[in-house]
């Protein structure tokens, strides 16, 4: 994981996949609209100098900025204690911000949110837009010209998207279905660049990362309870990285520990220990195709192939550079590697994963990859906003270049019928791209950071969580359509 460092992205232009929505504005907005330009409308946002890492908190119409203290990696000291620049923007774009920022200070009108409710003018977090399509347009421009890009190796994003494939995004895979919102179903961050914390098991089990543990979610019987308590953890745990696979969690933390626990068995065993330094931290925690076994990607450089019933580390590999993510194909033949290096890896981890190709074209450090389920592409997400999809019979360069809207790519996931390849952005954005052609998207919007999104096992569901100290926290679950048209 890198010292993420933020790069200077003023300019930075509007994608050309990031197609607006405008559905529900009335005819009045609608001639507002063909008449503004859009541009126009950006750069005046982007006067706003204020950093959306920050929690605004709302006085008297005002906005106050409440320093967040994020880390970096590596790096303890506050963000608070970074210079400031002051506001310089128009009284009129300050007044629709702080009424924009002032209405999402209080919370949803909605704590359940179904498709009915949606029809009604609410969007998936409970948040009522009815006949308020323009500020929700102008809000989410804002939010994607002013996001902070992370970089750990500096690039220009622009050439970045000069290299990114046409997609429609207007594609509907997925339908939304349910979405609960409230603290006790919010996934909880504890670093900005590690967010795979949601996964699914089944239609009907969702396991997230909460402030008191691991949590389960039926969105069909909508409940909600506490599998993993945090008094069953080590002391002082603090999670970076969640698996649940074969009915156990495996979880590490930023002490370089692994926590284990059978969670279907009553009062199922646990185990917990170092996996490294006391220093080090998992970054990532994937299944293996080999049952019992888990992959562990590590900071300081090494992939570790860890025995969940045995809770013994099996087998150990370096690498030159920070490992934030792997992956295995179905077959256990090839693995991919992701990190602090600009190249990924294709690795055989039957021989301690020996390096057979490289993968070439990313401008910053990779956090996420992943194997479709023939095993013939492999795709990776980059903070340099894009994932890039390979063949790994044809490596040299990758096939497809797919560009978010906001920032860095998080997450990746292929669907387990390997037609769907999700893939979130660390905020606001969930796309789920149709294989292999990758012509067509279907666009999630919503307000907050990802904290996870997956399919489910059966490739009936995909579920989003969202959480964000502004936003209302989310988690929430679309179902797939029958049958729709190719």
């Amino acid at each position: 994981m890198s010292t993420a460092a933020r790069g200077d992205q003023s300019g930075l232009p509007i994608h050309a996949n990031a197609r607006e929505r405008t559905d529900g504005v009335s005819s009045l907005e609608e001639s507002i609209s063909e008449a503004m330009d859009e541009r126009t409308v950006a750069q005046q946002l982007q006067q706003l100098v204020i950093d959306p890492l920050e929690i605004f908190s709302v006085d008297n119409s005002r906005l106050v900025g409440t320093a967040s203290p994020t880390p970096m990696h590596g790096d303890t000291s506050a963000r608070g204690s970074e210079p400031r620049a002051t506001n310089t923007a128009p009284d009129a774009t300050w007044d629709f911000l702080a009424n924009a920022a002032q209405m999402f200070e209080q919370p949803a009108e909605l704590s359940e949110i179904t498709q009915t409710d949606v029809d009604r003018g609410f969007d998936m977090q409970g948040y009522w837009w009815g006949g308020r399509a323009m500020q929700r347009r102008m809000y989410m421009e804002y939010r994607r010209t002013s996001y902070p890009q992370y970089q750990g190796v500096s690039h220009d994003v622009r050439l970045v998207l000069q290299q990114a494939r046409a997609v429609d995004p207007t594609s509907q895979f997925y339908k939304f279905r349910y979405a609960a919102t409230g603290d006790q179903f919010r996934c909880k961050i504890n670093h900005f660049q590690l967010r795979d914390l949601v996964w699914a098991t089944s239609s009907y089990d969702v396991f997230y990362w909460h402030a008191d543990g691991v949590h389960v979610w039926n969105p069909w019987q909508r409940q909600q309870k506490c599998i993993v308590g945090r008094r069953e953890m080590p002391e002082s745990f603090r999670l970076s990285a969640l698996c649940v696979d074969g009915g156990t969690v495996v979880a590490g933390d930023y002490s370089g520990r692994y926590f284990v626990k059978s969670i279907w068995a009553e009062n199922g065993a646990s185990a917990s220990g170092p996996l490294g330094d006391t220093s080090d931290i998992v970054n990532h925690v994937s299944p293996s195709c080999k049952s019992g076994r888990v992959s562990v990607a590590m900071n300081s450089g090494h992939v570790s192939v860890f025995d969940v019933h045995r809770a013994t580390v099996i087998e150990r590999s370096a690498f030159d550079w920070a490992v934030n993510c792997t992956a295995e194909s179905t077959t256990g033949a090839l693995a991919c590697v992701v990190g602090d290096s600009t190249n990924g890896v294709l690795a055989d981890p039957r021989q301690g994963y020996r390096t057979v190709a490289q993968l070439q074209g990313h401008s910053d450090y990779a956090f996420a990859c992943a194997f479709s389920p023939d095993g013939n592409l492999v795709a990776t997400g980059s903070q340099d906003t894009s994932m890039r999809v390979y063949d790994v019979r044809w490596p040299r360069s990758a096939a497809s270049v797919l560009c978010g809207n906001i920032g860095a790519m998080r997450i990746v996931r292929f669907s387990a019928c390997g037609r769907f390849l999700l893939a979130a952005e660390a905020a606001d954005y969930v796309h789920v791209y149709e294989t292999p052609s990758f012509e067509r998207a279907q666009q999630i919007e919503f307000l907050g950071e990802v904290a996870g999104a997956t399919f489910s096992p059966d490739a009936n569901c995909v579920f989003v969580g969202i959480s964000d100290a502004v936003h209302s926290d989310t988690l929430a679950e679309f179902t797939r359509i029958e049958d729709p048209a190719r």
